[in-house]
């Protein structure tokens, strides 16, 4: 749908009130962000937790694997899972910025609203799926998302209110063309629910040295069958996908300054500080000092 040239002008002046560069910032409604960019971008390394993000003017690309998915205005992302990545922003100007609102998805109100609201099982629960999505968005789900960003201008009404819209969204979202994806998430038995768990491991166990093995066991899967639908699902293998969340966690304990190269190396789980930055090089294209020394 075309957005209203007052609806872009809001969000535009916003983020020149609260001095918001060009980067996702938090608004004041809680898992609310606003994502601005006045230039186009290099691909850079992210990591995303589920989320909705809707794009508002300009376009962005992220890669899952080897497949490129291009969000334009009218369009949004949605991802069910953690799932570090590489992500641009490939259309975008001083006078035309990249706008989007991304919310963060609670899986706890997934849940609860496909208790409330059951569809009839997919045909193939259990197949293989991409944890992240494309697609158009329907007008009653931008103007949700619209009427939630403008409770920033009326704080007072942000606890009565914003609960509301939220589980509107999120309700909006299970009905749409990728509802599927989020009831697989939150649905017990699927695949991509095991898989979640498997997932959560390896992020709170990001350290440690796991096994395909150790993670099937998580997942309640035989080893080939998890590695395949875990692939088919973030689009990269378990073992570098805990690496990418490694070095995703280094550079920012790097950005922050909360060690040296070394004692950051052995934080996220490296036995060699070599090795480390030998695979920062490899995945950031530049070594880990540089971003240390910024």
């Amino acid at each position: 749908m075309p957005l209203p040239a007052d609806s872009l002008r809001d969000l535009i002046d916003y983020a020149d009130r609260n001095s918001f560069d060009d980067w996702p910032h938090e608004t004041v409604i809680p898992g609310l962000s606003l994502v601005r960019s006045r230039r186009t971008t290099e691909f850079t390394c992210v990591r995303y937790e589920p989320i909705f993000c809707l794009v508002l003017q300009g376009a962005k690309q992220s890669f899952i694997g080897d497949k490129a998915l291009t969000f334009e205005r009218g369009h949004a992302l949605i991802v069910s899972i953690d799932l570090p990545t590489t992500a641009r922003v490939v259309e975008a100007s001083p006078q035309a910025p990249y706008l989007a609102l991304a919310l963060q998805l609670d899986t706890r109100l997934l849940r609860e609203l496909v208790s409330e609201h059951p569809e009839p099982a997919a045909a193939d629960p259990s197949a293989s799926r991409s944890g992240m999505r494309v697609q158009s968005v329907a007008e009653p789900l931008t103007e949700a998302m619209l009427r939630l960003f403008r409770l920033n201008e009326t704080p007072q009404d942000i606890t009565a209110l914003a609960p509301l819209l939220v589980r509107e969204i999120h309700y909006r979202l299970l009905r749409g063309p990728d509802g599927e994806l989020l009831r697989n998430l939150v649905q017990p038995d699927t695949h991509t629910a095991r898989l979640s768990r498997a997932i959560s491991r390896i992020r709170r166990d990001y350290t440690a040295t796991l096994t395909v093995q150790d993670l099937a066991r998580e997942a309640g899967m035989s080893a080939s069958s998890f590695h395949e639908h875990f692939r088919a699902l973030t689009g990269t293998s378990p073992l570098q996908f805990q690496k990418s969340m490694r070095l995703l966690e280094a550079q920012r304990r790097l950005l922050d300054g909360e060690g040296s190269v070394s004692a950051v190396a052995f934080a996220v789980g490296y036995e060699s500080p070599t090795q480390f930055s030998r695979e920062y090089s490899r995945k950031f294209g530049r070594p880990p000092r540089a971003d240390r020394a910024a």
